[in-house]
């Protein structure tokens, strides 16, 4: 089982192109939570501007991976500006919560580090100023391809060494988080996730949080919620959404909803 692939499948990741063009001053982004970026800088240089953290210079064509839980904005550092494409990703506030990345700064990858993703970004670029048909499309799929290149080059490097698309590639953990990605219905218990990684439940416990950043069991929770988000943006009914994410009734799930987003069920979908 690719754990990755299945992972990107069930939350629905898709790449979105946010803005594209020429940036003479700052760009401010708003960042939601649970949200990562890709910015890629084709000429020019930028700043990536920290509050209260020195701000960190871009002067060569580069890729800019953004977990969501990272604070900055783009400011061009020559008077000729900067030329950027942005795309988001959004993984839900719930487990954006976790840090799927495992970082909380931003990861640069310089184009002369990145043969390999080179080609897919300029055939993104090209779909980017075509008009032919499916370019939404297509770019969504690029974006997407280009984040997985992007997290196999930062694990190689060492640059995610946690977070849950790290730990899914553990030989123990691994184990425990597919099972709740694939059956998040069921009434697990710390026991069994350990059971199932082949390790002591203290262990099992211990190591958990300490790749994913969460207790098994609120991670868990998170998961739930996400899962019943994309069903009810779907237009799921509230009882099927609350039996499908593992909810003994209706009830359990609003509270349980209300407790991980701030708002009940109803109250969300209108926002979303």
């Amino acid at each position: 089982m690719d754990a990755l692939s299945d992972f990107f499948d069930r939350v629905q990741l898709k790449g979105r192109l946010f803005f594209a063009g020429k940036v003479d001053g700052t760009l401010d982004i708003d960042k939601p939570p649970g949200t990562a970026f890709i910015h890629i800088l084709e000429q020019g240089g930028i700043d990536l501007v920290r509050p209260g953290h020195p701000s960190i210079p871009v002067r060569e064509p580069s890729i800019l991976l953004c977990p969501g839980s990272c604070r900055y904005k783009l400011r061009a550092s020559g008077i000729d500006g900067a030329n950027i494409v942005c795309a988001s990703f959004e993984f839900g506030a719930a487990i954006g919560r976790t840090l799927p990345f495992g970082v909380t700064d931003t990861i640069i990858f310089k184009f002369s580090e990145l043969d390999h993703v080179l080609p897919v970004m300029e055939t993104l670029l090209a779909e980017f100023r075509g008009a032919g048909p499916g370019r939404h499309k297509g770019m969504s799929v690029l974006f997407e391809y280009i984040l997985i290149l992007l997290v196999r080059q930062a694990i190689a490097r060492q640059a995610i060494s946690r977070g849950v698309l790290f730990a899914m590639l553990d030989a123990q953990v691994g184990k425990a988080l597919a099972a709740i990605h694939q059956q998040p219905e069921q009434p697990w218990s710390v026991g069994q996730l350990a059971a199932l990684a082949g390790i002591s439940r203290s262990s099992f416990s211990a190591r958990f949080a300490e790749l994913v950043g969460e207790p098994p069991i609120s991670y868990l929770a998170a998961w739930r919620i996400k899962l019943a988000q994309d069903l009810m943006a779907q237009g799921v009914a509230l009882k099927i959404v609350a039996a499908s994410a593992g909810f003994s009734s209706q009830a359990a799930f609003t509270r349980a909803f209300a407790h991980e987003t701030g708002m009940p069920p109803g109250e969300w979908l209108k926002r979303a």
